[in-house]
């Protein structure tokens, strides 16, 4: 989280599960990012990671920069390996992007 805010990003979590959830979620967990209820499907239909056979979402990964352009994505089931790497890889070209114009 800390490598994440260094490089002025936000992290949040979105899922089809209520508000009561994720608040049980994070207390059990020590979670201290945002968690979002999208309990419609709404976001999770528009990012095209919805598994309508089984009502859940692919687990996925989504980095939007600040002007609220999707830069990068990833979605998979929940045996994917995540570590961030990736992630704090993206984040950096957008900013070499960024400084260069």
């Amino acid at each position: 989280m800390r490598a994440l805010h260094d490089r002025g990003a936000a992290f949040l979590g979105i899922s089809g599960d209520s508000s009561f959830c994720h608040e049980a979620f994070a207390k059990a967990t020590g979670f201290s990012f945002p968690l979002l209820s999208d309990v419609h499907r709404a976001v999770i239909r528009a990012y095209g990671v919805f598994d309508e056979d089984r009502n859940v979402a692919y687990r996925s990964t989504f980095v939007v920069d600040g002007t609220g352009l999707l830069r990068w994505g990833q979605a998979g089931d929940r045996q994917m390996v995540r570590d961030g790497s990736e992630v704090l890889r993206v984040l950096d070209v957008i900013e070499r992007l960024r400084q260069t114009g």
